[in-house]
């Protein structure tokens, strides 16, 4: 299969017919029709759906449009990583981390397992969930992710291995300036707070070990959600309610003075975090990264 062809399949997406697919790939119509059709035979499926005028891609074409989309963009990756460690030197290591790992902690990473002259880091901010499947499927070569210390260990897949590398606290916290204000409405039994979805880390965190202690002791009003810790953080910042964040997202806010940590009046949670990658690997980038990344403490 030529590599050029899932390009082919996402102007046609993008463009909705044949004519104006080929002038997104500057090709004419007739050479782009002949790489469809020659494309069609191979994947022995029709993708031009020529019952209709002007043609267009059919519906199983447009089903997986996203699947298709996000298979071209790896490919691009792909090439272009494969491209720059042959035109470098560079080898390439990419390393999945949850969002507020990248955000508090991406510098130390980067300067704990780079080395300029050999390796080129990419690291891949997702949520936990993400973190794990990239690894699995070998789109990275270390994850790392964060784990509740009072949770019992799961026992690990016996492809992969890990390592404890740091640790961090999920704390409340809220705007300096807006404190007081909520320190007396948790005392009249009202708590404002930014929650997270529940179908992600922070979010099951909170349901599981947190919640459960307010829900007899104050009435508690979700103002808002979001997924991610670096927003809920600003929101906390601003008044809207109290926020639980990773201390050292935290940490600079707090040194400045702006945001308190709730810390003396409410449940917080002590977290590790966690380094895994494949057990076996024959990748040198990955084996000497992960040597210095489990030697310096985070």
């Amino acid at each position: 299969m030529r590599i050029d062809w899932l390009d082919d399949l996402v102007a046609l997406l993008d463009s909705g017919g044949v004519a104006d697919a080929a002038r997104l790939r500057n090709v004419t119509q007739p050479a782009f029709s002949r790489r469809i059709k020659v494309l069609e035979e191979v994947l022995g499926i029709e993708i031009i759906d020529r019952s209709v005028k002007p043609s267009g891609p059919t519906s199983i074409l447009r089903d997986r449009e996203q699947e298709l989309r996000k298979l071209a963009t790896e490919q691009r990756i792909l090439l272009s990583n494969m491209r720059q460690e042959q035109h470098t030197g560079l080898r390439q290591l990419v390393i999945a981390s949850q969002h507020a790992i990248t955000t508090s902690m991406g510098p130390q990473i980067i300067n704990s397992v780079a080395e300029p002259s050999q390796t080129h880091i990419r690291l891949r901010s997702a949520n936990r969930d993400e973190c794990e499947t990239l690894l699995i499927r070998r789109q990275a070569a270390i994850s790392l992710i964060y784990r509740i210390k009072s949770e019992p260990k799961t026992e690990l897949p016996s492809f992969l291995t890990e390592a404890v590398i740091g640790e961090d606290k999920l704390i409340p916290v809220c705007g300096s300036s807006h404190a007081g204000r909520l320190l007396s409405d948790l005392q009249k039994g009202n708590l404002r707070i930014i929650g997270y979805p529940i179908d992600v880390f922070l979010g099951a965190a909170l349901a599981r070990y947190v919640l459960p202690s307010l829900a007899g002791a104050c009435r508690i009003n979700v103002m808002t959600e979001t997924g991610l810790s670096t927003a809920a953080l600003q929101l906390a910042q601003s008044g809207l309610g109290v926020a639980w964040v990773p201390a050292a997202l935290a940490q600079p806010d707090l040194i400045r003075g702006d945001l308190t940590s709730l810390e003396d009046h409410l449940e917080w949670i002590e977290m590790d975090i966690v380094a895994q990658r494949w057990a076996s690997t024959s990748n040198p980038a990955t084996r000497d990264s992960w040597k210095r990344l489990t030697t310096v403490s985070m």
